[in-house]
């Protein structure tokens, strides 16, 4: 008799319900199998074949059990266990394909095909495992589809939830049709082989009846709820494990990151606990201390400083227990006992509100302090001469000046005479050389407790603390004046040099630094001129005499007007005539207040305060004129020298500036003779020879002054267009007397000869001297001997209208 079945609604729905919600679980856990590691995916493997394969079997039982039929069944458990076992390894096969890394198409059909066949094996096996009086007969065209169901949706769900299975919890839509799709796979086979099946019984008394036994509703029921229970509870831990996973991954990238900052960071970072013990040290103290990884564990703070800076470090830790933090610097001991300056931050380590230890960071501040120290000597030292420079000194003269009292001290400012004149000449090393040797001949000069200082490019200055008088000044005067009487070696060149000492004193000069400096500059400003080496003492009368702003507010002032300025003239004598032939220049200055001011005293403040050009173009201007007026005259064969500073040399307009003095004052250029001195002519060899060139085409005749001094190269001269050679008065000065300066002279009118240039000697004062020259056939001289510089009219008076002779024995 052919039995007929009907199925529970209820039932179908909750088996569908659980194979979907198992797939939804499986794609889960995929998701947990490919991105666990090796030895955990095993386990997650495993785990979730497991969660799907009674998911898939406690469908298809319970699909069974929906099934309604007219039988008393029973199950062969063996059978069951197979079926069951087969579900799991089904699973184990879909999730093993899902969870690989690629899947080809190859690999895809043989995991479909596997999935399928175990499905349907694990149907089949199901049905096996029943046991009623009735036989089962099968549709073979259903059993065929059921088949074909199986493998296609088994491909289909494999392909999906591979694609899928790295989708975020975003993509929840695309799970749960992969879910559906393999939830499809599994029902469609079951309900398509369920319905290929027939039942057959012969025995015709069994009464029909279409309810459920309790008891078969029951257990469908929980194994049903029993089964979407768990794969809820796999869910769930399934998202708590990611979450925690996640919290994991987000800690170790924390600490990794911490660490990083730790272990590369290029300070020393480290944690001390109470006792003083480094607990843990990064590896920048093997860089800086050169302790290994093995040394530290034997280190606490304390051996790694000196006993008297733990003293200071231990004070400064137990502020750090109690709370602060403290920042502070400290020399720590290399390994190899060497000294390392660390700047510390110290920082407590707070642990349920309770201080457990001590946090630090180490920076390693050797090079910076020694680049600070280094700043700080550039800052106070002379960097060529080692001495104290100007703010050093005035800081420790005022702190002593403050310890004083009522003692006396004393204060030497002097300057170097020539250096610009040999820095040019000879170049800024030379310059250099020079000075430091000037520094150490000074320094020898002073007992201790004395300060030198380089206080500007060619000053000095001394203090003398304590002083019992000045003559304890006027002997150190000495001392440094007397050091500079040996010649100072430079490029084999003997220099000779002088200086200008002025002195103040304390308390009656000035009570503070400032003040001192003033007044010596003073004293020194004023007593120069001479051209040897000589002191002053500053004195009261002096502070009206001159004041070095005011005074060049004064000469500003006063070159604009017409009888402050004048010039004296110098005649130059011919040897061979005894008549004058020229004269000379020489600027003075009738000041309204001070009277005539010597030029040594405010010609070194034009030349600083950039005054210089102003006046040498007034005292060009001053020599045109009167030449025209001579010539006008009637002394039409007179000639002027005028002097011309480096500044005003060196004009881009000079020569334009020089032709409309010309031609203003309608003097031919013949009359004319510029003095450059040797170091103007050698300082731009090129530009000297532009402009010498441009001024013999206006008939201005070229003269090199203080020939001789510069220590120039010989071979220049052939170069320069020039026309006279004056030879210094240092030269001068002993000559007659059998000493070296009688052959440099000698050589001197020598060269100039045999380039047929004209030679004059100026500084001419004794008869000796005259007589010397003229036999070496000097061409012309001038000095006191025959005149001191004159106002105009006295010169015309005793030289021009005296028959231009000069009485010579």
């Amino acid at each position: 008799m052919h039995i007929q079945g009907s199925y529970n609604t209820g039932l179908v729905i909750l088996s569908f319900l659980i194979v979907a919600m198992a797939s939804y679980s499986a794609s889960a856990l995929v998701g947990r199998i490919t991105q666990s590691k090796q030895k955990e995916k095993r386990y997650w493997l495993i785990g979730g074949a497991v969660t799907l394969g009674l998911g898939i079997w406690s469908m298809h039982f319970v699909g069974m059990l929906a099934l309604q039929v007219h039988e008393t069944i029973s199950y062969d458990y063996v059978k069951v266990l197979i079926s069951i076992a087969i579900a799991i390894f089904a699973s184990w096969v879909s999730l093993f394909f899902i969870s690989r890394e690629t899947m080809s198409r190859k690999q895809l059909f043989i995991g479909g095909a596997a999935l399928g066949t175990a499905i349907l094996t694990m149907h089949y096996t199901g049905m096996a495992a029943m046991r009623m009086s009735a036989s089962i007969q099968y549709n073979h065209f259903l059993v065929f589809l059921s088949v074909v169901i199986a493998y296609v949706t088994s491909v289909v769900a494999l392909k999906i939830s591979f694609i899928y299975k790295h989708q975020s919890a975003s993509r929840l839509v695309e799970k749960m049709v992969s879910a559906n799709i393999t939830g499809v796979a599994v029902a469609g086979t079951h309900y398509t082989g369920m319905a290929a099946a027939t039942y057959h019984s012969d025995d015709m008394m069994h009464t029909t009846s279409s309810a459920l036994p309790i008891g078969t509703l029951l257990l469908a029921l929980g194994i049903g709820i029993a089964i979407l229970f768990i794969q809820i509870l796999v869910i769930f831990f399934i998202g708590f494990d990611k979450k925690l996973t996640l919290q994991n991954k987000e800690l170790r990238l924390t600490q990794q990151k911490f660490d990083s900052l730790v272990t590369y960071n290029p300070d020393i970072i480290f944690r001390m606990n109470k006792e003083g013990r480094l607990e843990t040290i990064n590896p920048a103290i093997t860089r800086i201390l050169g302790y290994t990884p093995e040394d530290i564990q034997k280190l606490s703070l304390k051996s790694l400083v000196s006993e008297e800076v733990w003293k200071e470090c231990k004070n400064y830790c137990i502020d750090t227990l109690r709370g602060t933090l403290r920042s502070f610097e400290i020399e720590a001991l290399h390994k190899d006992n060497s000294k390392v300056a660390l700047s510390i931050l110290t920082i407590p380590v707070y642990v349920d509100s309770e201080i457990i230890g001590i946090n630090g960071i180490a920076k390693d501040i050797t090079e910076q302090k020694a680049a600070l120290a280094k700043v700080n000597y550039m800052a106070y030292y002379d960097e060529l001469t080692g001495l104290p420079n100007r703010r050093a000194f005035k800081e420790k003269a005022n702190i002593l000046i403050q310890q004083q009292g009522e003692e006396m001290a004393a204060l030497l400012l002097m300057d170097i005479d020539r250096f610009k004149t040999i820095n040019d000449t000879l170049g800024h090393g030379q310059g250099d050389l020079f000075i430091k040797e000037i520094s150490n001949r000074f320094t020898e000069c002073l007992e201790p407790g004395e300060i030198l200082a380089r206080i500007g490019v060619d000053e000095f200055t001394v203090l003398l603390p304590k002083v019992t008088g000045l003559e304890q000044a006027e002997i150190t005067a000495q001392k440094l004046i007397l050091s500079l009487e040996e010649p100072i070696k430079i490029n084999a060149h003997d220099i000779y040099t002088t200086t200008c000492i002025g002195i103040s004193a304390f308390p009656q000069d000035g009570l503070n630094i400032d003040e001192l400096i003033k007044r010596a500059d003073l004293a020194m400003f004023l007593g120069k001129g001479t051209g040897d080496s000589s002191y002053k003492f500053f004195t009261e009368s002096m502070e009206s005499r001159l004041d070095k702003i005011q005074i060049e507010e004064e000469m500003r002032t006063g070159i604009h007007k017409d009888d402050e300025f004048i010039l004296h003239f110098q005649p130059k004598i011919d040897t061979r005539t005894a008549k004058i032939s020229g004269a000379e220049a020489l600027v003075r200055w009738n000041h309204p207040r001070l009277g005539f001011v010597s030029p040594a005293e405010f010609i070194p403040l034009a030349e600083e305060t950039g005054l210089i050009i102003q006046l040498g173009e007034k005292i060009l201007d001053l020599a045109c004129a009167q030449l025209h007026a001579w010539h006008k005259d009637g002394f039409d064969s007179i000639q002027i020298a005028v002097n011309i500073s480096t500044r005003q040399f060196m004009q881009d307009n000079f020569i334009e500036k020089l032709k409309r003095m010309l031609d203003k004052w309608n003097i031919d250029g013949k009359n004319l003779e510029l003095e450059i001195t040797e170091s103007t002519a050698m300082n731009n060899v090129n530009r000297a020879i532009f402009t010498f060139e441009r001024l013999r085409e206006l008939g201005v005749k070229i003269a090199i002054d203080d020939f001789g001094t510069g220590y120039s190269s010989f071979a220049y001269l052939k170069d320069y267009p020039i026309n006279t050679l004056k030879i210094d008065q240092s030269f001068i000065r002993n000559l007659a007397t059998g000493g070296p300066d009688e052959a440099i002279v000698a050589s001197i009118i020598g060269l100039a000869k045999n380039m047929q240039l004209n030679i004059v000697a100026e500084g001419v004062e004794y008869q000796t001297q005259f007589d010397f020259l003229k036999e070496l056939e000097c061409n012309q001289v001038q000095g006191y001997m025959f005149s001191k510089p004159l106002p105009a009219h006295e010169l015309e008076d005793k030289f021009l209208r005296n028959l231009y002779a000069f009485p010579v024995a």
